[in-house]
């Protein structure tokens, strides 16, 4: 009799298993099935590619972006394709961002997908999920008021995928309405998903620290301790943004509306300089009850504060401030 409560001898049960596919396909039959071709460590293994151009959906100063099908998987993505007169060192970028953001795994984040070159004309190319909606930057432009429930889920959302980035060691950099990306669940569209976008100026903090050639982000948004070249940084530039931001979907208007139009450096001058009128004073009296608009104005300030230290510490201290609004009345 034959125990089969215990293997025929002391080989790991993988090894038995990978004898199951020589076994042939039919017993009565009998037809052997042609060897497998094995794969050994360190071999590389080619592959192509093909994405179908749909439309082009934004372009930017270092690329475009299209919206793309992709055959084999049968999806639509985003294709990120940079500009072929794009420096050196925006190629570095782009290779950089591709690598980050291919290691998240946060639902208020964007992943890539792949990455890859055109053959023919040496173009760089990397693809994202596709996202169906809009950015914050649009619903600004469109003065369109949000109502504070889902206000306050946006922006915990958002500040949700800033913890991630920032336990590790990661600073966006270029936080603004246009890189806050509002979609819904595909199967429940009632659920609002906030998703994170754009990382092509990201810093990492973690040594070594990369010596920057020149100031990068948007003059609009950056926070005084980005106008420094290779100033000190840490997270809390992420979250000055975040307050601009904040400021300008409550208000319609930026904190700095009436220099918009200023060279960068006067921008940038201002941001180190002026400190704004809190957003009570841009809305009609009762937008918001009296105690809710002081808590609105409290978050806002503390966020642009121009010393770091003033800010709030952490994403997470920012968030908590941020969901209690709801309970204010």
């Amino acid at each position: 009799m034959v125990d089969v409560t215990s293997p025929s001898s002391s080989a790991p049960r993988w090894v038995h298993r990978q004898t199951l596919p020589t076994l042939p396909k039919s017993i009565v039959g009998g037809h052997e099935p042609a060897p497998l071709s094995e794969l050994l460590a360190g071999q590389l293994v080619p592959q192509s590619k093909a994405y179908e151009i749909v439309d082009q959906i934004g372009e930017g100063g270092m690329g475009k972006v299209y919206r793309a099908f992709d055959p084999r998987m049968d999806r639509y993505v985003a294709l990120k394709v940079l500009k072929p007169e794009v420096p050196e060192s925006f190629r570095r970028r782009f290779r950089r961002e591709a690598v980050i953001a291919a290691d998240f795994s946060h639902p208020n984040l964007t992943r890539v997908l792949d990455v890859g070159t055109v053959a023919e004309t040496g173009l760089e190319w990397m693809t994202m999920e596709y996202l169906r909606g809009r950015d914050l930057g649009q619903v600004v432009d469109a003065r369109r008021r949000i109502a504070l429930p889902l206000l306050v889920n946006i922006f915990t959302q958002a500040l949700d995928a800033l913890e991630y980035i920032h336990l590790r060691r990661i600073v966006h950099c270029d936080i603004k309405p246009d890189n806050i990306f509002i979609t819904r669940d595909p199967y429940n569209r009632r659920i609002v998903i906030v998703k994170l976008i754009d990382f092509g100026i990201c810093r990492s903090l973690e040594p070594p620290i990369e010596l920057q050639r020149e100031l990068s982000g948007d003059p609009r948004y950056m926070s005084p301790e980005q106008t420094v070249l290779n100033g000190y940084l840490d997270e809390r530039a992420d979250l000055y943004a975040l307050g601009l931001t904040l400021y300008e979907v409550l208000t319609g208007s930026h904190p700095f509306e009436a220099h918009l139009d200023a060279p960068a450096t006067k921008l940038l001058q201002i941001q180190c300089d002026e400190d704004p009128p809190p957003p009570s004073e841009l809305l009609e009296p009762g937008a918001f009850p009296p105690a809710l608009m002081a808590a609105l104005d409290d978050i806002v300030l503390r966020a642009i504060e121009k010393s770091p230290e003033a800010r709030f510490a952490t994403a997470v201290e920012m968030k908590k401030a941020v969901a209690a609004l709801v309970d204010v009345t």
